[in-house]
């Protein structure tokens, strides 16, 4: 009997593991996806700039070879014949990696796929495309001078946010099934929250690094960076980590465990959420304790989170943004007084409206981060800042416990607003960043996951962090969460 055809409206919606599902059932096959997802690609990127390079040709070529095995009875591999986006920072084979930036726009062709890429295809990913970042990443917003500014799907007003701000609203409108990226200071986690997306960081050097522009040589700032996928669904999300980290299998059973440990938390010191937010939190809460799993809920947040964001900035600043200076300004070698005055003009240039070698956003990161590099005796305070903290983490978790916690204290905000809120002079960065912060200073996994609209309609998502080993609950977790609030639901208004 002749199984009846799938909508282009269902692919889109559809998650990776739904799409496989779909190729054994007969209904849909590799190129007719494939050719789905370039269409939708090609009709929202006029108004969204969330695409920067293509590799469409050879991905219906792939795509064609995976129909080929189909055939044969063949499916080879836990995302075969998939199609993926990939963050242009990330080398795939065949294609530029630019950073964004216009001096590097003729950059010598990737020779090889970064290693976290090489393991995608090796299990039968399909890269469709590359997507926008800000210059080298250095940015909560995605704009840069090369490929221009990415806008929210849910209203283009707004920022998608960044680094990962090209995937995120990609996979929100469904123009791929799959994405994925990295993450050193909620670069897919603030862009997840602000799109609507299921977004996981992996833990501390729990990923392959190789192939990443740029390149991360400071080890605290190593212990900070993760990689991974970003999705429409919380099983994707943990399949895709099952790839990069072949120690990590995904779980068998979805169910929370009994005696569960949840500390949640939205509101300390000065930080403060927006109403919206603090109520898609609190009905969280509520869905855990009603739920069958006997959970233990603590609200009471510990007592470093008033510190974390500033230790966070810290790190990020240990080398004085060196290496993005040396990629950013290649003439500017030295890194003296004399140099960062040029960056400073650099940026002066570009706020008055004039031709400047670099996005602002990137200039004044730099500045900064000069500005407020840590000497030795701070370093010394970060170090034993992470070491303290992470082991009264360890101790406050166990193996049975997690953070539920929100991305940022609010949904998306227009353009270059959330830059300013984090690379402010004042350091505001200290009140909006401490839930992002929190992961990465202390190298600890963490997903989002859609969890609710704000009365703009704009998404919300919260935030699940555990300790390094423990993924399986931190996924079981956030099964439970998109189950209960609703999880993914795309952007329909580019169809």
């Amino acid at each position: 009997m002749k199984k009846e055809k799938i909508s282009k409206s269902q692919v889109l919606d559809m998650d990776a593991t739904g799409l496989l599902q779909a190729y054994r059932d007969g209904i849909i096959t590799p190129g007719e996806v494939v050719d789905i997802y370039i269409e939708k690609q090609k009709l929202m990127n006029k108004k969204l700039n969330l695409v920067v390079d293509n590799r469409y040709e050879a991905a219906r070529k792939e795509a064609a070879q995976c129909e080929n095995r189909l055939k044969k009875g063949k499916i080879e591999g836990k995302l075969f014949g998939v199609p993926m986006t990939i963050k242009e920072a990330l080398d795939v084979a065949g294609m530029r990696t630019t950073g964004a930036l216009k001096h590097l726009k003729d950059r010598k062709i990737a020779a090889a796929d970064a290693e976290a890429v090489k393991l995608l295809r090796r299990e039968g990913a399909i890269i469709l495309n590359k997507s926008n970042t800000p210059s080298l990443c250095f940015c909560q917003e995605t704009d840069n001078n090369l490929f221009g500014r990415s806008n929210n799907p849910w209203n283009p007003a707004y920022t998608t946010g960044g680094s990962s701000g090209g995937e995120a609203g990609l996979i929100a409108v469904g123009g791929a099934a799959a994405g994925f990226g990295s993450d050193i200071g909620g670069s897919i986690r603030i862009p997840s929250h602000f799109n609507g997306v299921v977004g996981f960081k992996a833990g501390a050097f729990r990923f392959p690094e190789q192939g990443h522009l740029p390149e991360v040589t400071v080890e605290n700032q190593k212990r900070m960076l993760g990689f991974g996928p970003i999705t429409k669904s919380v099983r994707d999300a943990a399949l895709i980590y099952s790839i990069i980290e072949p120690s990590f299998k995904a779980p068998v059973s979805w169910e929370i465990p009994k005696g569960t440990k949840v500390v949640s938390f939205g509101s300390f010191h000065k930080t403060r959420c927006t109403a919206e937010t603090m109520d898609i939190l609190q009905k969280a809460q509520e869905a855990l304790r009603a739920s069958a799993g006997d959970i233990e809920l603590d609200s009471e947040p510990p007592p470093f989170m008033k510190d974390v964001a500033l230790m966070w900035q810290l790190i990020m600043s240990e080398d004085a943004a060196a290496g993005t200076r040396e990629w950013a300004y290649p003439h500017l070698k030295k890194g003296n007084l004399w140099d960062h005055i040029r960056i400073l003009f650099d940026f002066v240039k570009a706020k008055l409206g004039f031709e400047a070698m670099n996005h602002p956003f990137i200039s004044w990161g730099i500045f900064g981060a000069w500005l407020f590099a840590p000497n030795r005796k701070k370093r010394d305070q970060i170090n034993r800042f992470v070491e303290n903290h992470l082991k009264e983490i360890e101790a406050l978790l166990g193996d049975r416990g997690v953070f539920l916690v929100p991305t940022y204290p609010s949904p998306a905000k227009k353009h270059n607003k959330i830059y300013w809120e984090i690379f402010n002079i004042k350091k505001t960065f200290r009140w909006v960043l401490p839930f992002i912060a929190l992961p990465n200073t202390f190298g600890l996994p963490a997903i989002i996951v859609p969890c609710g609209r704000s009365a703009e309609g704009l998404p919300i998502g919260l935030q699940v962090v555990s300790t390094v080993g423990n993924e399986d609950l931190l996924f079981r977790v956030a099964s439970f969460l998109e189950s209960r609030l609703g999880g993914y639901r795309r952007c329909t208004a580019y169809d």
